[in-house]
């Protein structure tokens, strides 16, 4: 703690501002307690996420807290849809100092109103084989995503595929590296996101995929 308390003072000292501390854990549920931590340079928010997945009508709520960017927290609520029923939203909200103790996160009504677009969409742990299957995207869904790699747990790798639909906010390289805290990481050999069939605008392209909105996904499947 000393040790950290010297680093923010000398910052403050070599930059303008001072050095945020954020609350970090994760958890079931609507939410957590941890300790503060300090955040890296270019972290100037907290940032809390509420994750909901629901499989094959099995609904999950984690929260995971963190150090973001202010451009992580401009990112909009998350939705992704692999298919096989399985689905999960994700809502940022982001506080700075004392705002933080009385932030309140909830998660608003699905939107399950059918968008035209369609993707292609499986979801496999354990193999890297998937049954793709065509599924309606919904709602805010206007991007195909498309990736495959390994989930981490520790040191042990886990071939992974993902592909459905997905928000644009799913695929504007948002990549806030919840395995400090989970145990879970992903290291990805393909990820990108293109406009699914009906929608306009330009491709996302590579994409940092945002892994608080994956998280409960992973381990509901990996615990069931």
């Amino acid at each position: 703690m000393k040790a950290s308390l010297g680093v923010c003072i000398l910052a403050a000292l070599l930059a303008t501002g001072a050095c945020l501390q954020c609350e970090v854990c994760t958890g079931e549920g609507t939410s957590c307690t941890g300790s503060n931590q300090t955040c890296a340079a270019g972290q100037d928010s907290c940032g809390i996420f509420l994750t909901e997945v629901i499989l094959v009508g099995m609904k999950i709520r984690s929260i995971l807290k963190a150090c973001v960017t202010s451009s992580q927290c401009q990112a909009g609520p998350i939705s992704v849809n692999f298919g096989n029923v399985v689905t999960s939203r994700t809502i940022i909200a982001c506080c700075v100092g004392d705002t933080c103790k009385t932030v309140n996160v909830t998660m608003p009504p699905a939107d399950t109103k059918p968008n035209g677009r369609h993707c292609l969409g499986c979801f496999a742990l354990t193999t890297s084989q998937c049954r793709e299957d065509a599924i309606t995207c919904m709602g805010a869904e206007t991007q195909c995503i498309d990736a495959v790699g390994a989930v981490m747990m520790g040191e042990i790798p886990i071939p992974t595929t993902m592909k459905g639909c997905g928000s644009e906010s799913m695929c504007n390289h948002l990549n806030v590296t919840s395995s400090a805290f989970t145990g879970i990481g992903l290291n990805l050999t393909t990820e990108k996101c293109t406009p699914a069939p009906g929608a306009a605008g330009v491709t996302p392209g590579a994409t940092g995929l945002l892994l608080p909105a994956l998280a409960g996904l992973l381990l509901l499947n990996l615990l069931s």
